[in-house]
């Protein structure tokens, strides 16, 4: 599916009413998101530029049932915990599909005073040391050891190539690294050349023997082309199931943002998309209805704890079960918790408290209707997990997280979605900003001018 959609001339329901960003100017214009012919678009009128639309969802009953929830239970903003340090916009390749523009155009590394002012804002922070590829930093040991000695969750977010020199990645974690989201598009040297320009099989072998080595709680980044590596979806799940210290898997849709425009704009895909794909993928035990109801328990869950988190991003759960995975739906009644969850919509805006009791107590249930009493421990350590921050290297063995996302780009930002992102980002050439979303927005339009 193309990043830009053409009107199908069917009826139209309006969803919702927000702001965007035009495609063109990328300056904040009125837009709304519509169904129409069996998708959902958002859809943005500029003064200067006209009509445009883009895909969102390829499910309307889907994406207007989890819309609802979200912004039922959810408040229009909470406090950002959770930092994207872009600590440089060099990087050590040159990928087609780069969405942050590395080497593109000249900007100064995140100075290190900036850096320690976040850090030592009193808040326990997770830390995301994002680049372009922050590994060209040579201070990132220095820059970790400051963020874990403050009490901060660090994450290197890197395409590994760093991570397979003898000592590197120990140094790194002996000042203090917590986990590791390694961009894992695949085993195929043959998409790698496409969308990376280089072959990545022997770099990234050397990558995980390393993670796996030091025993990092590990992400596997997963950007899907359309056309190109969609076959590699259920492969990678495969192989993170013999991989205790692979702690998620996360699909990325590449989206027209950086340099993933042209030939590769038509290509791209929402989250919604890769979600059906890899149902497709699993001939269904992925589902999309349990990652539905599972998602309205997880957006309980962000309300109960008040964490600030994106809608736009799915999630689901499977479990390790003798070198294999397991959906959560075959260790939860999932058909059995909808109706509780919609119970705990109401009681919600009675009582926070009674509302949690009351999905604690029937989520229970839902495990042990289906036998299971293992699995009671993994969510309530999931539970914990998402009032501390979210530190992987804290999780336990056997489940396996799995996320659908994207990049916020002109096309698909919708400002009611973006004011709750669940990153914020401190960068050199836009400062500070509580949204990642509209960072990334903000970036195109300074490069659009010519900003540099």
């Amino acid at each position: 599916m193309s990043a830009t959609e053409a009107g199908g001339g069917g009826s139209t329901r309006i969803l919702s009413q927000t702001r965007g960003t035009c495609p063109v100017c990328i300056e904040m214009v009125e837009a709304h998101v519509v169904e129409e012919d069996g998708k959902v678009y958002i859809e943005k009128s500029c003064p200067r530029h006209g009509n445009h639309r883009s895909l969102i969802s390829v499910a309307p009953e889907y994406y207007k049932d989890l819309h609802d929830y979200y912004f039922d239970v959810l408040p229009d903003s909470l406090p950002q915990r959770d930092y994207i340090l872009r600590l440089t916009g060099r990087c050590n390749m040159a990928c087609p599909i780069c969405l942050a523009s590395a080497n593109d155009f000249e900007e100064q590394d995140l100075p290190r005073e900036t850096i320690s002012k976040l850090l030592r804002g009193g808040k326990r922070l997770k830390i995301d040391l994002m680049g372009a590829e922050a590994t060209l930093r040579p201070d990132l040991e220095d820059i970790i050891r400051e963020a874990r000695g403050l009490g901060h969750i660090t994450a290197l977010h890197t395409n590994g190539i760093r991570l397979g020199e003898e000592g590197y990645l120990a140094r790194l974690v002996e000042a203090g690294l917590d986990e590791v989201h390694l961009q894992f598009d695949g085993f195929s040297d043959a998409h790698d050349l496409k969308i990376r320009g280089r072959a990545m099989s022997g770099l990234k072998e050397k990558a995980v023997d390393m993670l796996e080595r030091h025993r990092v709680a590990t992400d596997l980044v997963v950007t899907i082309v359309q056309g190109s590596n969609e076959d590699e979806m259920v492969k990678v799940l495969d192989f993170s199931a013999t991989r205790p210290f692979v702690k998620e898997v996360f699909y990325l849709g590449c989206r027209p943002l950086g340099r993933a425009v042209g030939e590769f704009a038509q290509n791209s895909l929402v989250p919604d998309e890769v979600l059906e794909l890899l149902a497709e993928k699993t001939s269904g035990r992925i589902s999309r209805d349990d990652i539905r109801i599972f998602q309205k328990l997880y957006f309980a869950m962000l309300a109960l704890l008040k964490v600030r988190k994106c809608f736009y991003i799915h999630h689901y759960i499977l479990h390790r079960r003798d070198g294999r995975w397991v959906p959560l739906a075959e260790e939860m009644d999932l058909k059995y918790l909808e109706p509780r969850l919609e119970r705990f919509r109401r009681l919600f805006r009675k009582s926070r408290l009674l509302a949690g009791g009351y999905l604690g107590f029937h989520a229970v249930l839902a495990y042990l209707r289906k036998g299971s009493i293992r699995p009671v421990w993994d969510g309530i350590v999931l539970t914990l997990l998402l009032l501390l921050g979210f530190d992987l290297s804290r999780l336990k063995r056997r489940p396996i997280l799995l996320g659908f996302i994207t990049a916020c780009d002109p096309w698909i930002y919708d400002d009611k979605v973006g004011a709750n992102c669940g990153k914020g980002e401190v960068s050199t050439d836009l400062g500070h900003h509580e949204s990642g979303a509209l960072a990334n927005v903000s970036r195109e339009r300074l490069h659009a001018k010519g900003g540099k």
